[in-house]
């Protein structure tokens, strides 16, 4: 039986719009490793932040995820992954999505702003 496109719409608009399903963090860290379907949190979580504003479901069976980070909270930062959790400011939950990368080192100067897209595929 495929999941069909109707389906993967609903699911997109339940991901980022309802209660328990929101997403409602990014998180960054410091960890290194290979992002894995069996990961349950980042490897070295550093700052979460809540995301900013609404969820954007301007794509059909996508839905849109931006939070910031100012300076002070990047200064001596060496950014290696980051990942989206239902749970908020507060650091429990599992993570949804992660993504692992090569160290980016911010000096106090730099504001970050993570934007993700997650795409629910029919099929």
């Amino acid at each position: 039986m495929p999941f069909t496109n109707e389906a993967a719409q609903f699911m997109a608009f339940r991901m980022g719009s309802a209660v328990p399903s929101f997403i409602g963090a990014v998180e960054i860290g410091i960890g290194s490793g290979t992002a894995l379907v069996t990961n349950s949190d980042l490897v070295t979580g550093s700052v979460r932040n809540i995301i900013t504003g609404s969820p954007d479901f301007s794509e059909a069976r996508k839905t849109g995820f931006q939070a910031d980070f100012n300076s002070v909270e990047m200064s001596g930062v060496a950014l290696t992954e980051f990942g989206l959790y239902i749970s908020g400011p507060v650091n429990v939950g599992s993570v949804w999505f992660r993504e692992a990368f090569g160290s980016v080192t911010f000096d106090g100067t730099n504001e970050l702003q993570v934007t993700v897209t997650g795409e629910v595929i029919p099929g």
